[in-house]
């Protein structure tokens, strides 16, 4: 049999190949705030995934015991969070003509772009997943994470003092934030003030003696140089997460910190590819699936709305809190940019 323009996209090698491409492309995986649940792979199918637990804290106080009467039995309380599977795809074809005129194989450009747009349109998902919880970035809405959002009036640009705000809220538990996103306009505009901090792969050493004269490579191993001269930037001690997909409007910007494993993540089905073949119209084609969960620990989806658009994800009376508030690693900060 002949060999076909769609041999070249072999459906069990390419698709291992996106999903670690767009792995190590998402931002949100390889900073840590994003990290998989057991609990939200729902292999047995439906549309939503629950997952129950107990409520963190025994309520009541101590009794004082006294031999006239018996002490007072309480109870411990359960809940559970609720994730919805989204369920996406997406197909790309090209004809031979269009290559021909181009002089290059527009299929193999698009194998190799796949990786990045399915990291980049998860991450939108994601950031629709954020805006559900959070709601407007100005008014005085009531979103099931409302305890956890400030200067949503009277925003000002990014600093030192929205970093201790945003730790502050969550109490003791404010020195496990890890992460910090934000949209470009607002990475610049530190970037102008010289307030961004960056670690490099040949900076980032470890010494065996104070003067250095042995030093190891931290990033060892089969990752060495394999990205070449990494930069990392960092603000204030957090990992820094850009991406234009985060809400903005009339010059304010959400700008979101995170723990680690504050987002969980499940998988219904692995993502598969299809190709195809059609003589008639001299054009190869590829398709996409994805059966996934990006899951906001400590939230729950609260109607029955099924596979939601990224506009019902976003939709604030479609979500409630049910975890503690100091037990929920998310934390959002209106801010500006003076490049706006």
């Amino acid at each position: 049999m002949a060999t076909l323009r769609s041999d070249v996209i072999i459906p069990e090698v390419f698709t291992p190949y996106v999903i670690e491409q767009s792995t190590l492309r998402n931002q949100f995986l390889s900073s840590g705030v994003v990290q998989p649940m057991a609990e939200l792979n729902a292999t047995e199918g439906g549309d939503f995934v629950n997952v129950p637990f107990w409520k963190a804290n025994l309520s009541g106080d101590l009794e004082v015991l006294s031999d006239s009467s018996s002490l007072t039995p309480g109870k411990i309380t359960a809940d559970k969070q609720v994730g919805v599977i989204l369920h996406r795809g997406r197909a790309f074809e090209a004809r031979d003509l269009a290559a021909l005129a181009a002089g290059s194989d527009p299929m193999a450009a698009i194998g190799a772009k796949v990786g990045e747009y399915v990291a980049n349109q998860q991450q939108a998902d994601l950031y629709k997943c954020l805006e559900g919880v959070f709601g407007a970035l100005t008014g005085s809405d009531t979103p099931a994470f409302d305890a956890l959002r400030f200067d949503t009036s009277g925003a000002t640009a990014l600093g030192p003092r929205q970093v201790a705000k945003a730790r502050s809220i969550l109490g003791d538990q404010g020195d496990k934030l890890t992460a910090v996103a934000m949209h470009s306009a607002c990475y610049y505009d530190l970037v102008e003030r010289k307030a961004i901090d960056y670690v490099t792969q040949s900076e980032a050493r470890l010494s065996t003696n104070p003067s250095g004269a042995t030093t190891i490579n931290a990033f060892g191993g089969s990752m060495a140089a394999a990205y070449g001269d990494v930069r990392v930037p960092t603000f204030m001690g957090l990992n820094v997460i850009v991406s234009d997909d985060i809400t903005n409007s009339s010059g304010n910007y959400a700008c979101y910190f995170f723990t680690q494993g504050a987002i969980a993540s499940g998988e219904q089905a692995a993502m598969n590819t299809e190709t195809d073949r059609d003589i008639l119209a001299k054009s190869d084609a590829m398709s996409i699936d994805m059966h996934y969960i990006y899951h906001p620990v400590g939230a729950k989806w609260a109607v029955t709305t099924t596979n939601p658009t990224r506009a019902q994800l976003a939709t604030v009376g479609n979500w409630s809190k049910v975890y503690e508030t100091k037990n929920i690693g998310i934390v959002r900060a209106t801010i500006t940019s003076n490049f706006d």
